[in-house]
């Protein structure tokens, strides 16, 4: 059985759209993608609670000079979008990580201070290859679940740690339990100092070690600042996508002069992790319809309840019904179709439930219910319904 593209699924089920008119690779995505983004956000929120990250905005273009900085400018460059104006140039971010350096920056840190974990789901823009851009999974604008955490050096083996832990269980709600394991070393194309990039690359190798990870090395894929970890993870039908990333970074800090007073109460520089867990949502999102075949999972379904009225006659008790699930996505089907029609319409728009309402249940006061899996049952009160719902809604509890 051939399965549908998520490109196929994401016109059918309304996620996003990607008219001539837009610039290639940014994706506008409609009311039902804008429903997975923030939920997927809401996901990462709670657990970036957990971890007490401080979440930030920054702005989506920078003066060149920061970029010169960083290093972007000279190891990045074919990737950016420069632009000038007023005698000005400056770059839509690439990256959130330099943002984040002059928030650590703004204030006097101790070295009681840290670590310090800051996120951001911002939208970066990369000048990908035309002849790569593909649907959602390969994208200009990226939105990230981004983080970066700035510490001591003694603190590097519980933040990696936290970091590997975390994504394992968000896979885990997603299904998601098969994955492999990549240490990435240092590239051609670098910066800072052999001995940084040694004490970065040993200090990951050490995390996945304790762990009992089993893991490979990839030489010379690393970011230009620094070895980073890569997680690819397989989905239903058994292809392996890379997720997480976790990079290790001694370079970044010094570049910005960013520093702590330690306790004999002098400069010390601290380290820089940069983390994403589910990386780009574009890319995530793509994954995910072809991972669920578009039958995305109660929480995360844009419209998560269809109710459908035999006739008009039921309209006013199927309103009833809805105001009583307010705390869900709910519409009502009040077209003059068949009610096996309707039932086809919400199956084609992968609902996971629909509520049939007539006669004997408006008698009653009872709903019928019917899962995506052609599952029913029938005659039973709102209340046992929700409760069915509330123990959906229980497998991702944190």
């Amino acid at each position: 059985m051939q399965h549908k593209t998520h490109i196929e699924l994401g016109n059918e089920l309304g996620i996003y759209i990607m008219p001539e008119e837009v610039a290639s690779g940014m994706p506008i995505f409609k009311k039902n993608g804008f429903i997975i983004r923030e939920e997927l956000i809401n996901l990462m929120r709670k657990f970036n609670k957990q971890f007490n990250y401080e979440e930030v905005w920054t702005p989506h273009a920078f003066d060149i000079k920061l970029w010169k900085i960083s290093g972007h400018l000279a190891k990045y460059k074919e990737k950016m979008f420069i632009f000038k104006t007023k005698e000005k140039k400056y770059v839509l971010k690439p990256m959130n990580c330099p943002g984040h350096c002059l928030i650590y920056r703004s204030e006097i840190r101790s070295y009681r201070d840290l670590p310090i974990r800051i996120s951001e789901f911002g939208t970066v823009y990369r000048n990908e290859q035309s002849g790569e851009i593909t649907g959602l999974v390969r994208v200009r604008s990226i939105t990230q679940d981004d983080g970066h955490i700035f510490l001591r050096e003694d603190q590097i083996e519980e933040e990696v740690t936290n970091i590997l832990k975390t994504a394992i269980k968000i896979y885990e709600i997603f299904d998601m339990k098969d994955y492999k394991i990549n240490l990435s070393t240092r590239p051609e194309k670098y910066i800072g100092s052999l001995t940084l990039w040694d004490k970065a690359t040993e200090a990951l190798k050490l995390c996945l070690d304790k762990l009992s990870l089993k893991y490979e090395i990839k030489e010379g894929e690393g970011a230009f600042y620094g070895p980073k970890i890569d997680i690819d993870v397989k989905d239903a039908l058994n292809r392996y996508w890379q997720l997480t990333t976790i990079q290790l970074d001694f370079n970044l800090p010094r570049r910005f002069k960013l520093f702590y007073i330690d306790e004999k109460g002098k400069q010390a520089v601290p380290v820089m992790i940069h983390r994403a867990i589910l990386g780009s949502l574009e890319r995530f999102i793509g994954i995910l319809l072809e991972h669920y075949e578009g039958k995305l999972p109660l929480w995360l379904a844009p419209e998560q309840i269809r109710i459908l009225p035999i006739s008009e006659k039921y309209i006013e008790y199927a309103k009833d019904i809805s105001s009583k699930l307010h705390n869900y996505r709910v519409s009502t089907d009040t077209t003059n179709a068949t009610l096996d029609k309707k039932i086809l319409n919400a199956w084609k728009h992968k609902v996971p439930y629909i509520i049939i309402v007539g006669n004997k249940e408006q008698n009653t006061k009872t709903i019928t219910v019917r899962d995506r899996n052609n599952n029913q049952k029938n005659n039973i009160t709102i209340e046992e319904f929700i409760k069915i719902l509330n123990e959906e809604y229980k497998k991702i509890v944190l």
